[in-house]
């Protein structure tokens, strides 16, 4: 047997000759690891900007966790929160946040589990009258009989224009004619009865309704309510118990303004301008019409060139007997 000595020069020279491949593998080992180890990182973040592009891209909706019937009281126990990508989100849908107004309100179409809830799926909250009028303005109630004129004929949103009527020739001394002034102009109709404009617009937009029908057709009004300045609201109301109204329908892209009134005395100028136009008098003439005849002169030169008497007037086919 080889002694100790020459087997380990033995294999120290086989060392020697497998070095370079020994470090060869070892480098191919770290850098496999290394470069696994740069895949997996680079993975992670891919998958990360992947998950935050994805996140950036979707919106949370609310959607209905059960099937709900139209006329129902939307409350949290009945819907869940689902994320959607953007391109599948419709312009009206309700988010978390939006949701917190609609708690309570009714539905008016059934809705599907699972579907995402609109606002146009709920009936709109009735808005308190005093709530549409601006600040700086009163709102005004007129019986609607004292708007003769156009009485039933009115709709909540049109423009009107107030005239004010006094008969002065009553009311004051001296015989003063009666009088139309404008008092109030472009003012407009916000209720007829109980029907608010903002409530005539949702009844026109309604699908049930045609475009080309009167949703008014079935309405009765005893009362039309005007919103206007509060120096303006003073007029009309002492208006109302010295005289009459009557309000006058006006284009709603009419803007002009009157500046005259007409009192009795311009109506008097008008109807005398259209009286018919008669000739004088015919005078008949007195006694009785003179009967045809010839001139006969008798004898003598007589005067001539003078008018012959009346005996001397023959009828027509009489000659004188001498």
């Amino acid at each position: 047997m080889k002694p100790a000595s020459a087997r380990f020069t033995k294999f120290k020279h086989s060392v020697r000759r497998l070095s370079p491949l020994i470090g060869a593998v070892a480098l191919g080992v770290l850098a496999a690891g290394l470069g696994w180890y740069y895949l997996r990182a680079s993975e992670r973040e891919i998958a990360a900007s992947l998950e935050k592009d994805a996140d950036s891209q979707r919106r949370d909706v609310v959607v209905a966790r059960q099937g709900l019937a139209d006329g129902v009281n939307v409350m949290p126990n009945m819907v869940a929160k689902r994320s959607v990508p953007n391109e599948y989100v419709h312009n009206d849908a309700l988010t978390p946040e939006t949701f917190q107004q609609f708690v309570g309100r009714t539905l008016t179409v059934p809705v599907a589990p699972g579907k995402p809830l609109l606002a146009s799926f709920f009936a709109q909250p009735r808005k308190v009258f005093a709530q549409e009028i601006e600040q700086g303005v009163r709102a005004v109630t007129i019986p609607v009989d004292e708007i003769s004129s156009i009485s039933g004929m009115l709709r909540a949103g049109d423009r009107i224009d107030f005239m004010y009527v006094v008969d002065k020739g009553a009311a004051a001394a001296g015989g003063e004619p009666s009088v139309v002034v404008p008092l109030l102009q472009d003012v407009e109709v916000r209720a007829t009865g109980q029907i608010t404009s903002e409530q005539f617009a949702a009844l026109r937009r309604r699908p049930d309704v045609a475009a080309d029908a009167d949703p008014y057709a079935q309405q009765r009004y005893s009362t039309v309510t005007v919103a206007i300045q509060p120096q303006d609201a003073q007029k009309l109301i002492l208006a109302q118990r010295l005289g009459k109204i009557v309000a006058a329908l006006r284009n709603p892209e009419d803007r002009a303004t009157m500046h005259t009134g007409v009192d009795a005395v311009d109506l008097d100028a008008v109807v005398a301008g259209f009286r018919p136009q008669r000739g004088g008098p015919v005078v008949a003439a007195r006694g009785p019409a003179p009967r045809p005849g010839v001139e006969y002169i008798v004898g003598g030169a007589g005067n001539r060139g003078a008018a012959p008497a009346p005996s001397q007037m023959l009828p027509q086919g009489e000659l004188p007997v001498r």
